[in-house]
């Protein structure tokens, strides 16, 4: 089980990474909003710009995805559920949870919910 020291850790980890993807998304926006606004003097340039624009776009979903699962993982400090796993109810090793604060799953369940999302995903 986690310290109370611990869990305080992963809560500022957590709050600092969540800083850091809401000022990269706010500067991701501000990008895709000029390349969209930009002229293209031919198809290339409307091409690159598009695809450009297409790539940040992608980047700031992931980003965003982030946030929803740190705010995720804060919630669940709120609730004293923080390291316990969604799937089967153990707690959540240590080791999983400094490579991947707002983690959800543990090791073992982890391969089985992926697994699950990709059977969803293919019919």
């Amino acid at each position: 089980m986690l310290s109370k020291e611990q869990i305080e850790i992963f809560k500022e980890e957590l709050l600092k990474r969540k800083k850091q993807l809401l000022g990269a998304t706010s500067s991701s926006q501000t990008l895709i909003k000029e390349l969209l606004e930009e002229t293209s003097s031919d198809e290339a340039d409307y091409a690159e710009m598009s695809s450009d624009s297409f790539n940040m776009n992608q980047v700031r979903k992931k980003q965003l995805e982030e946030i929803i699962e740190i705010d995720t993982a804060l919630e669940k400090i709120r609730n004293n559920t923080y390291g316990i796993c969604d799937m089967c109810g153990d707690e959540i090793g240590i080791r999983r949870l400094k490579a991947k604060p707002y983690a959800r799953f543990c090791v073992i369940c982890r391969p089985i919910y992926e697994a699950s999302i990709k059977g969803k995903t293919s019919d």
